[in-house]
């Protein structure tokens, strides 16, 4: 599910086909941290696309959750392939491509995710983060916060606070005009371009030459099928962040309470081990709320934070960070 090198603005939702029939590119798996792995979207694009949204909140929430088991899955038999090249395999990974577009791929993930900032559904996790910024006095200070929103699904999430936030939504498939079609990751790597509804080259390298005061990894860093990228997204996210700057970071509840390998108090010391001091935590009844400043720098130390078993009882789910 493909990596862009560039950043551009979408007017067209990216699907497994468009509505004109050509097939579009999905974004990248990643295996082993470094391996880019990029499904057949020709294959994808012959496919029906089902894509139907749950008539409930659970009914969509289990859906959206069977689909990152998907992932997990293709990424495991992407790096057996990447080792040990077999028919098996390759026929395995054609059923888990075939079962995630007959789903409706990523622009179906990104609706089903955009429904459930409905208030009937649980809302927008912004508004958690709102409160707090104005707790610090943030919406007083002279200049306009810089907000870098990662993997954003509008870009009305922060629209009652422009009068004292800035914000730059980005997304690896942007679903609206207004959002950047940009890898997270990517950032600082080259410069970037971006592409307008009229189809002129708008250069927005600009938009990452400063620190954002506070940058939001909502919902991403899950969805990330790799620990070790899982990392690196908390890495560039201190790198991109000015003094004193705030990392919002939102996970599902079972990350950290049915995991084996993660819990609070590991995640606490992977941020302070990156040089963030945690300032607040909620958690609902499914999802996880973190609030981070920066405070100090990374440590030098390396290895602390591998793949670790903290609880070996059953029934545990394996999401974990790799620092």
């Amino acid at each position: 599910m493909p990596k862009t090198s560039k950043s551009k603005r979408r007017s067209l939702p990216v699907t497994a086909r468009s509505s004109a029939g050509s097939a579009v590119p999905l974004p990248p798996i990643h295996v082993d941290g470094h391996e880019k792995v990029i499904i057949d979207t020709q294959s994808l694009a012959s496919l029906p696309l089902v894509g139907k949204l749950g008539k409930s909140s659970t009914e969509t929430r289990r859906r959206i959750n069977h689909f990152h088991t998907l992932i997990k899955e293709y990424s495991k038999l992407a790096a057996l392939r990447s080792k040990a090249p077999a028919p098996e395999i390759d026929e395995k990974i054609e059923c888990v491509e075939r079962e995630m577009a007959q789903m409706g791929g990523l622009d179906w993930y990104q609706k089903a995710s955009l429904l459930g900032q409905c208030k009937s559904r649980g809302g927008d996790t912004s508004r958690w983060l709102v409160p707090k910024l104005r707790d610090l006095g943030l919406h007083k200070r002279g200049s306009k916060l810089r907000l870098l929103d990662v993997g954003a699904l509008s870009c009305l999430n922060y629209a009652k606070e422009r009068a004292w936030v800035d914000v730059v939504p980005i997304d690896l498939n942007s679903q609206e005009p207004g959002i950047y079609q940009q890898d997270f990751l990517d950032i600082g790597k080259q410069p970037a371009d971006a592409q307008t509804g009229d189809d002129e080259d708008d250069d927005i390298s600009h938009l990452f030459e400063q620190p954002f005061d506070v940058l939001c990894l909502s919902l991403v860093v899950n969805f990330i099928g790799d620990p070790v990228r899982r990392g690196d997204m908390l890495k560039q996210a201190r790198r991109l962040l000015a003094p004193d700057g705030l990392l919002f970071l939102v996970l599902p509840l079972s990350c950290v309470k049915n995991s084996r390998y993660l819990d609070d108090e590991r995640l606490l010391a992977i941020a302070q081990h990156l040089g963030l001091e945690q300032l607040s935590m909620h958690h609902t009844a499914k999802l996880a709320h973190y609030l981070y400043r920066l405070s100090g720098p990374e440590s030098t130390e390396s290895g602390q934070f591998k793949k670790k078993i903290l609880y070996s009882e059953g029934g545990r789910n394996n999401f974990s960070i790799v620092i």
